[in-house]
């Protein structure tokens, strides 16, 4: 499997001004054992046309993959921010878009059902794959209600990406495992876990596992160290 490093985990060196969107990209392709990048929709500084042809541009050279980006607000955005949202991804050169799945408080299961249908219909229209991201006390905190979700979307073009320490008790990466297109592991987290999970419930897993940090307080000088010392580069 490869690994990727999500901007969120950068979140706190982002807002105090240490890094910018480019810097973070080229430490993370100057760690030889990071394979790619998830960019954080909200590190986008500017999203014009020549911004993100330089973003693309930049990991072309640098030789580092844009597997996804990363859109906490998606679902529930109105319908240009969607169409915004899946543009920058096209445009980046990721074939992904991971969107986290609403709070249960956030909107009924008839409204997420609705705004399910319309992500999907942009996401065929700018061949973006969208991948959901499970987490507790959303409409996407089991397996089953990530396959609930994926039988009322009905279309190829919604996927999984788990972050299976966040499933619920019950729950099995392996129930997911046929159309997950990423796996995420927070990094306050134990990664021997999630290594197990992956390999005893998804063994043939050969794509990107995202390192991410929900406090997002990570410095670039620490990308080497923990890529390196990481369990699923050693696999």
């Amino acid at each position: 499997m490869k690994i990727a490093w999500a901007s969120s985990a950068f979140a706190a060196a982002f807002a105090r001004g240490d890094c910018t969107q480019l810097e973070w990209l080229d430490a993370c392709a100057r760690c030889a054992l990071c394979d790619g990048v998830a960019f954080d929709r909200a590190h986008f500084p500017r999203t014009d046309a020549d911004y993100l042809a330089q973003i693309k541009k930049a990991a072309t050279d640098l030789c580092v993959t844009p597997v996804a980006t990363l859109d906490d607000e998606f679902f529930l955005a109105a319908r240009s921010k969607k169409e915004e949202s899946l543009q920058i991804a096209l445009a980046v050169g990721a074939p992904l878009l991971i969107a986290r799945a609403p709070g249960l408080a956030a909107c009924s299961y008839p409204e997420l059902a609705a705004a399910l249908g319309e992500a999907t219909g942009l996401a065929k229209a700018a061949n973006v794959t969208i991948a959901l991201r499970n987490a507790p006390d959303t409409h996407a905190g089991s397996d089953a209600d990530c396959k609930r979700l994926a039988k009322e979307a009905d279309s190829a073009w919604l996927r999984f990406a788990p972050e299976p320490l966040r499933l619920d008790a019950g729950s099995s990466l392996a129930s997911l495992a046929g159309k997950t297109v990423a796996i995420l592991h927070d990094l306050s987290g134990d990664a021997e876990r999630t290594l197990a999970s992956i390999e005893r419930e998804a063994p043939g897993y050969r794509g990107f596992v995202i390192l991410d940090s929900r406090a997002g307080e990570r410095s670039l000088g620490e990308i080497d160290r923990v890529t390196a010392s990481s369990v699923f580069r050693a696999r």
